[in-house]
């Protein structure tokens, strides 16, 4: 991988000299450090103590971005993290690579995160066709989407609490026919040339084998899709304005793109969970205006799941032999819906008080299961990966100073079933530079304890702190 990046790099460097008056070179190097501020031995999905570090990494970016014609322009993004802390355990030392890199040392991932050719006026006039790995966002919420059915979301960041990753939704590779009819009139044909999946966090699959408080699953059995053309993802779009408003009718025909649990085994000898990431078809519409300097915005998704059984199998011990009893129910038992509304305001105060609230109802990870699935997989209200809930979203932003430092405060409301959480996002964001930034805040729930969702962090309280620079 590093070797491919070090080729593309000399490649565009290579470029400079015939395209410097189209080429552009953008990028970030970012620091992010996070303590948690209580103790908690015992969490569900962490385990420390008060001050211990929970994310310690420097981020850096590099973008290329150009034409190679009036017709045709590029981009290509690398992204990296790297930690300062050597990788070792009790039983082994932090060796280096077969040829000498200090790889435990200095571990660092570099991957490529965006990359595409795009075609303007392709065959034929108002036809543009962008090829390879891409972001293509649909919908007009604010970070919030129920029809950006595309990108998965970047769910190996969600428990970082970094807010530059919260709702980011990954590229991917396909292509992209966007046809205009006029100048607020278009048309879209996307073709993804294989199913998404969204990144999980590291020990994810740890996670999944204890979430039971009973007993230990043994093993996870994935049931992974083979690379079929019948497999790949197709996306629909029309966008037009009416009354001055902004229109969009959506059309998806993919997986989704976490994984759902639709069955467990109890055996004697062994204990395993079933997953799979089933299709789905999702029809949308969303639409976004302004009135008297009140944006508002709102989208809607109907979902309709593929029809698929779920089970538990169990062996009883009868008779000096065990046999074994499985129940099959639906996995899904009917078509349901998400949807979120929203609406900004920005207020004379100080350099502008922004203001922004939303009404969410489905998170990204929420589906509407059978009721025999939500009783024997124990896919209820209130959990990660259950069913639907309902939030209310929203943040204030004072900018003062000539916008140099910026106050907010964010927060989510969450209603569950049976009880309701709350999360506190404060922050601040100071300019020392034009290109510089510092950055500080903190994560903070209250209460809904282990009968919601994020109530679960409620002991993992953390402060983080990234200093920023663009350039």
């Amino acid at each position: 991988m590093r070797k491919l990046i070090f080729l593309w790099t000399l490649f565009f460097l290579a470029l400079t000299p015939a395209f410097s008056a189209d080429l552009d070179v953008s990028g970030r190097v970012k620091l992010f450090s996070s303590a948690f501020l209580t103790e908690n031995l015992n969490g569900k999905f962490f385990s420390h103590e008060s001050g211990e570090f929970a994310t310690k990494r420097l981020e850096t970016r590099l973008q290329f971005s150009g034409f190679l014609s009036k017709d045709i322009s590029y981009s290509v993004r690398f992204d990296s993290f790297s930690s300062p802390d050597a990788l070792f355990t009790r039983e082994s030392f932090p060796e280096s690579s077969f040829l000498g890199a200090p790889t435990r040392t200095e571990p660092i991932d570099v991957f490529l995160y965006e990359g595409y050719i795009r075609v303007y006026h392709f065959l034929m006039p108002n036809l543009d066709l962008t090829v390879g790995k891409q972001r293509i966002q649909w919908g007009t919420a604010d970070k919030m989407n129920v029809v950006d059915n595309l990108n998965p979301v970047d769910f190996a960041n969600f428990l970082t609490f970094d807010p530059d990753y919260f709702g980011k939704r990954r590229p991917q590779t396909g292509l992209n026919f966007e046809f205009y009819l006029s100048d607020w009139t278009q048309f879209q044909l996307v073709w993804l040339l294989s199913s998404q999946h969204s990144p999980l966090p590291t020990g994810f699959t740890r996670m999944v084998k204890g979430s039971s408080p009973n007993f230990y699953f043994n093993q996870v059995d994935i049931d992974k899709k083979k690379r079929l053309i019948k497999n790949t993802n197709l996306g629909l779009r029309f966008s037009t304005v009416l009354f001055k408003t902004d229109v969009g009718l959506s059309y998806y025909h993919g997986n989704y793109h976490l994984p759902v649990l639709y069955g467990v085994s109890f055996q004697p000898w062994r204990k395993v969970q079933f997953y799979k990431y089933p299709r789905k078809d999702v029809w949308g519409v969303d639409v976004s205006g302004e009135v008297f300097s009140l944006g508002f915005w709102g989208e809607a998704a109907y979902v309709r799941p593929k029809e698929m059984d779920g089970f538990v199998s169990q062996a009883h011990y009868v008779r000096e032999t065990y046999l074994v009893k499985k129940t099959v129910f639906p996995l899904f038992e009917k078509d349901y819906f998400k949807y979120v509304l929203g609406m900004d305001y920005t207020l004379g105060v100080g350099d502008g008080l922004y203001l922004n609230a939303q009404y969410l109802h489905g998170f990204f990870d929420e589906r509407d299961y059978g009721v025999k699935a939500e009783q024997f997989l124990k896919r209820q209200n209130g959990t990660f990966f259950g069913e639907i809930e309902d939030y209310i979203v929203g943040r204030a932003e004072l900018k003062i100073l000539n916008e140099k430092l910026k106050i907010e405060l964010g927060g989510m409301m969450e209603f569950a079933e049976d009880s309701t959480s709350m999360v506190w996002m404060p922050s601040f964001q100071y300019k020392v530079l034009d290109y510089a930034t510092l950055q500080a805040g903190a994560f903070l729930v209250s209460g809904g304890d282990e009968n919601t969702k994020f109530g679960t962090f409620k002991e993992d309280k953390l402060a983080y702190c990234s200093f920023k620079l663009d350039f």
